[in-house]
């Protein structure tokens, strides 16, 4: 695939809008509460889920409207479940270094079956030279909100509203999904298993998964990206359902399901 052709376009991105079939979305993750989140909320709303959390939605009759891949080690050690997931999701969205380090075979697959999205930047910190790339880039497209400090040990934050324009990475694929739901134009986003405390475990069983979670050491590197985009991005509605979260209530607000299309109430 040339490489002009290779990343999400514009008309991918109105394709996906189109599919829609609700004005929320639920972004299911890993964390331990999302478990907490009713079914018939998941089954009334578009759903994006994320590495092994699919599983527990198929398996209870939840089709996936987009999945997520963003670690290419998934794909090498758990090629199974992510076709398995990619097939039964509507759509799968994977970025550059899952296509870059997928075998030949995979490759064709996620060109032929996949929409994919290309990082901004490798790392948060750098040289002057990236910075000043980084910088020109965000003054002139008011879709990239970057910002790009001087010192070259600090960390830049940054946040895309436009995923065909390049997304922004930060340790954690929360923070992907969040820039797709908007891109798609949700009225509301909201965040399931958005938790982020003590260890950071996940809720499906990892006895046969050899990727430990490396977000409790990366959560200083994570949240400014969450505070960075609600202050960048007013119009953005976006909630978490955690009780139990380590991103403040003032950041991303706490929402109920009860709340939400689909609640029943016992």
């Amino acid at each position: 695939m040339a490489e002009n052709t290779l990343y999400i376009t514009d008309a991918d991105i109105a394709t996906l809008v189109n599919g829609k079939t609700s004005r929320d979305t639920i972004i299911f993750l890993s964390g331990p509460t999302s478990l907490n989140t009713p079914l018939s909320v998941l089954k009334a709303n578009d759903v994006i889920t994320v590495n092994g959390s699919a599983r527990y939605l198929l398996d209870n009759g939840v089709s996936p409207f987009i999945y997520v891949l963003t670690d290419s080690r998934f794909l090498e050690q758990r090629r199974d479940d992510f076709y398995a997931f990619s097939q039964r999701s509507r759509f799968t969205i994977v970025n550059r270094d899952v296509y870059e380090d997928a075998s030949e075979e995979d490759k064709r697959y996620l060109e032929q079956h996949c929409h994919i999205i290309r990082p901004l930047y490798k790392r948060e910190k750098g040289g002057f030279f990236k910075k000043l790339s980084l910088n020109w880039i965000a003054q002139r497209n008011p879709h990239i909100h970057v910002r790009v400090p001087l010192s070259k040990r600090k960390r830049l934050v940054g946040f895309s509203t436009r995923i065909s324009e390049g997304y922004c990475s930060c340790h954690t694929i929360a923070f992907t999904a969040l820039q797709i739901a908007y891109s798609l134009n949700f009225e509301r986003i909201v965040f399931s298993g958005l938790d982020l405390t003590g260890s950071c475990t996940r809720f499906y069983d990892e006895k046969n998964n050899p990727m430990p979670s490396e977000l409790s050491k990366d959560l200083g590197k994570i949240l400014p990206f969450f505070a960075f985009a609600r202050e960048v991005v007013k119009d953005m509605n976006v909630f978490n359902l955690s009780d139990d979260t380590a991103v403040d209530y003032r950041i991303i607000p706490h929402i109920t399901p009860d709340q939400l299309p689909g609640f029943a109430s016992s």
